[in-house]
């Protein structure tokens, strides 16, 4: 299977995964029902994922057995591809149906051949028999090789043979063009979306603290769920709290500089889903680092990053008492030991003990 046409379905997917699941403004623009919202698409594309070795992997120099075997798996894996891309077509609300697809001879003439020797080998119509198919035991290995008994041929003998390159082409064709349709649509949403979260940036010193909440809730929700208390009741809680000490007013500080970045990083994802920006990702280089000897090269930076990972999430008092006293034993400032009793005695509040985690790490950097 072509690389491009298996990007392409990469691509579709990290949209699903980074917008079309996160944000209800772009998954309001598709058929995003109950069922979808399931594991629905990733069974669809893990099963396009099974199936493409099924198609591409060619066998060489097989007897019979496997030369049918291979006939059979890669004709029904293009049929089920075929039908579930008119699923992602119907999705993805492109007013695409079967009568679309059906015009599509790259759709038609693969799923004419695969009924023929796979779905109806013997076919007959209102008890009519309209045809038969068996498969030649003399198939070169680029080809299938067929007989058939047809009524439009007054059931004459027929040697069809196919070339297997033309079936791949056909499907590799009629793959992209839908896969191009499905992105295009896609990138239509990303830039509606574009200009929604354009707009909140310029309303985030505007609004009042409230109000800006809101427009989160209904635009950027995903942004909410990025940290600890970052619902909409606790960071209320926390604003009312901000003349009561540092610590609240640093998370709410916190919280605005989270955003701007966050909104940063969605719209510079959209501009490289859209091609409106190139990755630059190959042109980073490495950076050229200067050795140099320390007149005291027994002295080592101190770091927390061990204690702080550990004290992220909350923990029982055991737990906490043996990663705070580790946290103790390095540092003696005074702001970091307050707010690690702060921390203790709230265990059990989300609220003060998180606003008191980052106002901690705060104070170790300052």
């Amino acid at each position: 299977m072509e690389n491009n046409t298996i990007e392409k379905l990469h691509k579709i997917a990290e949209i699903w995964n980074n917008f079309i699941l996160g944000y209800k403004f772009c998954n309001s623009k598709i058929r995003f029902t109950d069922e979808i919202k399931t594991n629905y698409f990733g069974d669809i594309l893990g099963y396009f994922h099974d199936t493409f070795s099924l198609i591409s992997d060619v066998p060489k120099n097989s007897g019979n057995s496997t030369k049918f075997s291979f006939y059979i798996s890669f004709l029904q894996a293009i049929y089920v591809q075929q039908d579930f891309v008119e699923e992602l077509l119907y999705i993805f609300n492109c007013k695409k149906n079967k009568s679309y697809l059906k015009k599509d001879i790259n759709y038609s003439k693969n799923r004419e051949i695969r009924n023929e020797l796979v779905g109806h080998p013997i076919r007959k119509i209102n008890g009519k028999f309209i045809s038969s198919t068996l498969f030649s035991y003399h198939s070169k290995d680029d080809e299938i090789e067929y007989l058939r008994y047809h009524i439009d041929n007054n059931y004459s003998f027929e040697k069809i043979n196919i070339k297997i390159d033309d079936v791949i082409k056909r499907h590799i064709n009629f793959l992209d063009t839908n896969f191009n349709l499905i992105i295009r649509k896609l990138e239509v949403i990303l830039l509606r979306f574009k200009k929604q979260i354009e707009a909140l940036e310029k309303n985030i010193l505007v609004q009042d603290f409230e109000t800006l909440l809101k427009i989160i809730s209904a635009y950027f929700e995903k942004f909410l769920e990025s940290d600890f208390i970052y619902d909409v009741e606790s960071l209320k809680v926390i604003y009312s709290k901000t003349h009561d000490h540092e610590r609240y007013k640093y998370f709410i500080e916190n919280f605005y500089s989270s955003l701007k970045e966050y909104i940063f990083c969605t719209k510079d994802d959209i501009d490289l889903f859209t091609g409106k920006k190139e990755s630059d990702f190959s042109e980073i280089e490495s950076p050229i680092i200067t050795i140099t000897k320390s007149s005291n090269q027994n002295k080592s930076e101190v770091t927390y990053h061990y204690e702080l990972g550990k004290l992220s999430t909350k923990r029982n008092f055991h737990d906490f008492e043996f990663f705070s006293s580790l946290l103790k034993s390095k540092c003696n400032n005074g702001d970091v030991l307050a707010e690690l009793n702060y921390m203790e005695v709230n265990l059990h509040n989300d609220i003060e003990y998180y606003c008191a985690y980052k106002y901690l790490k705060w104070s170790l950097k300052n």
